[in-house]
């Protein structure tokens, strides 16, 4: 019996913005930024390696390349691989006769990399990402600082601004456009991330949620606030909660416009009254479209990388016609 493994997908899309008096089209932006990365492969026999923390000198290096992008003819679509550079990592090797444990330390030039797979459409106005979600490996966000970088002043000069759009099954316009009421938020990250979500998302609560974890210092926090209560009178039940409106639409807003406030936040889920009376439920991390595909593992443990492109190419095709109308 062949060993198989559930892998899921989320989609973005994935907008440049051209410099000023370039006509350039998001993908004829994405499609220069695919042939530089293979220019640098096939001419030079090296990878462009990009670190995304920089700029963070209390933060360890997240360096990360394009393995591979080639286009496939009978699929329409770029078949991409970026990998994660895990300096410093090395692998423990367990005996699987008698499960002892080894430390390897034959790497020499090597490193340990996280790859994660995904794929381009440009058939479209603008491109779109189908991602394969790897909690370990490169994310959402890397794919985008990777190709801003590419196509920005630093390399290319043909792109003033990238921004990845999830894809979500209630877009978050659609919440900030019909919210007239918050019943209940649960929210959850970790301390280490507030004080980013403190300079973004300004206001008193997530100041006092960085104030908080900075007295007791957790490893995670989570708060749930509820906003109406049982055996309340029909006036009392009619009173919006203007403070709690406002604080929501905050978050969402900044989540709608800078993607890494999504990836510090471990959970956010809000439950809603609409304008027209219905209640509704987001949910930040399972709102996100999925596409997923069981995968075989070959002999080595990896996966088996043509089914598993066979399989999804298939579900991400259809997702786009849905998706285009």
């Amino acid at each position: 019996m062949i060993n198989t493994t559930l892998i899921k997908f989320h989609l973005f899309d994935l907008s440049f913005t051209p410099y000023n008096g370039n006509a350039k089209s998001p993908k004829s932006i994405i499609v220069e930024c695919i042939h530089r990365i293979n220019e640098e492969r096939t001419k030079n026999g090296q990878a462009i390696v990009l670190n995304r923390h920089e700029d963070r000198k209390d933060e360890l290096p997240r360096n990360m390349f394009v393995v591979s992008a080639a286009y496939s003819i009978p699929a329409q679509i770029y078949k991409c691989k970026i990998a994660l550079i895990r300096a410093g990592k090395i692998p423990t090797l367990v005996n699987k006769s008698n499960y002892s444990i080894a430390e390897f330390n034959k790497l020499e030039s090597h490193e340990i990399a996280e790859v994660t797979n995904f794929y381009i459409d440009v058939k479209g106005t603008v491109p779109v990402v189908c991602c394969e979600f790897n909690s370990n490996g490169p994310r959402v966000n890397d794919i985008e600082y990777y190709f801003r970088q590419i196509s920005s002043h630093k390399m290319l000069h043909i792109s003033k601004s990238c921004k990845a759009s999830i894809h979500m099954k209630m877009p978050i316009k659609d919440v900030l456009d019909s919210i007239k009421d918050v019943l209940k938020f649960e929210i959850k990250a970790k301390p280490s991330r507030l004080n980013y979500l403190t300079s973004t998302v300004q206001g008193a609560f997530i100041s006092n949620m960085n104030l908080l974890a900075n007295t007791i210092e957790p490893k995670s926090m989570k708060i749930d606030a509820f906003f109406r209560e049982r055996g309340k009178s029909s006036k009392e039940l009619s009173k919006k909660n203007l403070k709690a409106v406002s604080f929501v639409k905050k978050v969402l807003s900044a989540i709608q416009k800078d993607n890494k406030i999504a990836e510090d936040i471990d959970d956010f889920m809000i439950e809603f009254e609409r304008e027209d009376g219905t209640e509704d439920v987001f949910n930040l991390l399972k709102g996100k479209v999925e596409i997923e595909a069981e995968c075989s593992l070959k002999t080595s443990g990896n996966l088996d990388t043509k089914e598993l492109f066979d399989k999804i190419s298939l579900k991400f095709n259809d997702y786009l016609k849905e998706y285009n109308g």
